[in-house]
């Protein structure tokens, strides 16, 4: 029984708060410098912090000159901050940094914002003058964090906190045709000595979502985002191949298994799921592998013992044969074909189970391939069928000459049998770099392609009658495949196109 705490499922939830814990943990180590990298300029509102500044030294600019130098005020600065600056007044007279048109969602917009209340009313007018505001933003405390005057008084007992003026962006909006970025503030302009300020909107403007970095600037986010990205990956990425690497292995055994080869043993010292699971495949193929050698060996064992019996019972029959006559004679004719048919099953089956040969009990060697082939059309392929062989005399594969010709022979009777007639039968042979692949193809009606990976199991055949007319009980291309395995190769079936049939078997040279 596998313990809660060592399955694959807690150990993967048990990752999944880790990496939570420890980015958590590093976000706060992050953030617990912040005195010391100054974080607060870093992620705090960039783009309104950037904005009341530059509102705040363009409004000190623009109340030392005329109106008509206000453009270029606003041009100096929009190059200093690589965005355009746009002025509003109360009376929506504009004035920008290159020439545009103000789109009329934002002319509306503009009169909407100043419509709202500005200063307070019981600000006396002195406190307004320039030279007072001037000197303030000249002399200013400056916050060591965020570069900005702080909000404390300006000028005298009664004076104005900057934060009423310049507060965050009361305009953040998107105008197409062409696509431009607008964020505004409401700025003070002095435009009487003696007058209270008159309000204005003062907008920077991009083209850019970021505005070239002054609205936003990804940079630190971005940094923080691969930072995050980076530890959940050293920390995900082992564990995944943790999972992924066994898998991987268990599955290129479960298709070796799927070939027959139940030989194969996994080796996973794991208390997970995994772990059980390549105990569980290991503990199946031993069990397969009992079951076949088991079955095998009782076909064996069956068909040596039915040897000898039949073997009287021809020789009785013969002898019976010779002293009847007339329609008696036929029967005991018939009864002989039928014996002699079960003597080839009884024969197959021999072969069959001695096929299943241990590779350490075969001698495997350099064998010349066209007399084995030469040997196996000898055999098998009677003299009025067309046989091309295809073969160079010089071409040689590593097997047993013996087990090599028995399969080309069985291939050979296969095609003789369903595409004799249907015209030649080749026989090829082609390198392939360390290898060599022997081809037996013909131009009967072929196989259907739903039965194909099953022609090389035992007792299957594509018809279902087994009599003595279509001949064989389903052990032909089964002796073929274990044979060729036994010399550690392998075989293989397809169609042909238009029509016609081919096996290939794979040795090496």
């Amino acid at each position: 029984m596998m313990k809660p705490l060592s399955s694959l499922f807690a150990k993967i939830l048990s990752w999944f708060f880790l990496n939570l814990i420890i980015v958590a943990a590093a976000l706060a180590v992050f953030f617990a410098f912040q005195p010391q990298v100054n974080l607060h300029a870093i992620f705090g509102d960039q783009g309104s912090t950037r904005l009341r500044t530059a509102g705040m030294l363009i409004s000190h600019d623009l109340n030392q000159t005329t109106r008509a130098n206000w453009s270029d005020v606003l041009a100096r600065h929009a190059e200093i901050h690589q965005v355009d600056f746009v002025l509003v007044l109360e009376d929506e007279s504009c004035f920008s940094s290159k020439d545009m048109d103000l789109p009329d969602a934002i002319k509306e917009r503009v009169r909407h914002t100043l419509r709202q209340e500005f200063p307070p009313d019981r600000l006396t007018p002195p406190l307004y003058a320039p030279s007072n505001l001037q000197r303030d933003l000249k002399n200013h405390t400056v916050d060591d964090n965020v570069g900005l005057p702080k909000n404390r008084v300006i000028g005298g007992p009664s004076n104005i906190r900057p934060d009423v003026y310049y507060k965050k962006p009361h305009v953040m909006m998107r105008t197409q045709y062409p696509t431009r970025y607008w964020s505004g503030i409401r700025i003070p302009l002095f435009l009487e000595p003696t007058h209270p300020p008159v309000p204005a909107l003062f907008f920077a403007v991009s083209d850019s979502v970021t505005g070239n970095g002054f609205f936003f600037d990804p940079l630190p986010w971005m940094v923080v985002s691969a930072l995050v990205i980076l530890i959940s990956s050293l920390l995900w990425i082992p564990m995944v191949r943790n999972i992924t690497r066994p898998l991987s292995r268990m599955t290129l055994a479960t298709e070796e298994i799927a070939k027959g080869k139940f030989d194969v043993s996994i080796h996973e010292p794991r208390a997970d799921e995994i772990g059980r699971l390549a105990r569980a495949i290991n503990h199946m193929t031993s069990r397969l592998l009992a079951f076949v050698k088991g079955q095998k060996r009782f076909l064996g064992d069956v068909a040596h013992e039915l040897g000898s019996p039949i073997a009287r019972i021809q020789f009785g029959l013969g002898a019976l044969e010779q002293r009847t006559q007339g329609e008696t004679k036929n029967r005991v004719t018939d009864i002989i074909e039928d014996v002699e048919q079960m003597s080839k099953l009884v024969n197959e089956l021999l072969t069959f189970s001695r096929a299943e040969i241990q590779a350490t009990a075969v001698k495997l060697e350099p064998t010349v391939l066209l007399p084995v082939v030469e040997a196996a059309v000898k055999r098998e392929v009677p003299p009025e069928t067309n046989i091309i062989v295809q073969i160079d005399p010089g071409a040689f594969v590593i097997a047993s000459s013996a087990l090599l010709t028995r399969a080309l022979a069985n291939l050979l009777r296969n095609a003789v049998k369903y595409a004799g007639e249907a015209g030649p039968i080749y026989v090829s042979a082609e390198k392939r770099k360390d290898e060599v692949a022997i081809e037996v193809r013909d131009t009967g009606p072929g196989v259907s392609e739903n039965l194909l990976d099953q022609l090389f199991e035992p007792f299957f055949r594509p018809e279902p009658s087994r009599d003595r007319d279509s001949g064989g009980v389903g052990l032909g291309l089964a002796i073929v495949k274990t044979c060729i395995e036994t010399c550690n190769g392998t075989v293989s079936a397809r169609n042909l196109k238009p029509k016609g049939f081919a096996v290939t078997i794979t040795l090496k040279a």
